[in-house]
């Protein structure tokens, strides 16, 4: 099997990921899987046990991008190209913005989450985790005071009552609502609570459902008991 190969017209298939439950890209995949009706059958794979760097792994995903997606024949890692995948895939359209100023919004915020978001919510859920200690309290202090400028940022932007981002439900959510999911969990609250913009946007896509099965998408994330037993439960 090659990465990026084709997958035959008519092919019955069964779409598998590998990722971890603490990890925001694979919460991402969770819940573009929920809000496009896939149903996504997932595997463990042990981010911080450096499973990445196994050989297996390598031959699936070369330069050892995680989360990885398999469908039939076609492999694909990295999120993405994941999520552009499933967009596709799934039923219900797409979910990039048509008009073109609100596009460039959207990845604007995507890029905002990836780049000062997500490494530091990982700092944040180091203690979660039964494979490494908890980080000293300097580089948490450090990791949440990020994400609190950033995040006064977005909630300026939001408070002109937009129900979701940059209007419509978007890329831009689930990425950010993947990160927060997991702030909440490690126990700062306070990061969406002390801005009532972005608490207002939580609440939305708390309760937010898919247009195809009409159901709730926010409970497709990892939980609490799930990330600290490394377990990672499908999307059906």
């Amino acid at each position: 099997m090659r990465l990026f190969s084709k997958k035959k017209q008519n092919e019955t298939t069964d779409m598998r990921l590998r990722g971890y439950p603490a990890d925001p890209n694979t919460n991402k995949c969770l819940l573009m899987a929920a809000e496009k009706d896939i149903r996504l059958n997932c595997e463990l794979l042990d981010i911080e046990a450096g499973a990445c760097d196994d050989p297996e792994y390598r031959r699936l995903s070369p330069f050892g991008k995680a989360p990885c997606l398999k469908e039939g024949g076609y492999i694909v890692s990295g999120i993405q190209a994941i999520l552009a995948y499933m967009d596709v895939r799934g039923e219900g359209g797409s979910l990039n913005p048509k008009k073109a100023a609100i596009l460039g919004e959207q990845n604007y915020w995507v890029d905002v989450a990836e780049r000062f978001i997500d490494p530091n919510v990982s700092v944040l859920t180091a203690g979660l985790k039964n494979t490494q200690e908890a980080k000293v309290e300097i580089e948490v202090v450090a990791a949440k005071a990020e994400i609190g400028q950033v995040m006064d940022t977005l909630d300026n932007v939001l408070s002109d009552r937009r129900r979701y981002i940059v209007g419509d439900y978007s890329f831009a959510d689930i990425h950010w609502t993947a990160a927060v999911h997991l702030c909440v969990l490690a126990d700062h609250q306070d990061l969406v609570n002390d801005r009532p913009n972005i608490k207002r946007w939580y609440d939305q896509v708390k309760s937010h459902t898919s247009k195809v099965s009409k159901k709730q998408t926010y409970t497709s994330l990892a939980s609490l008991e799930e990330i600290r037993e490394k377990r990672l439960k499908s999307v059906a």
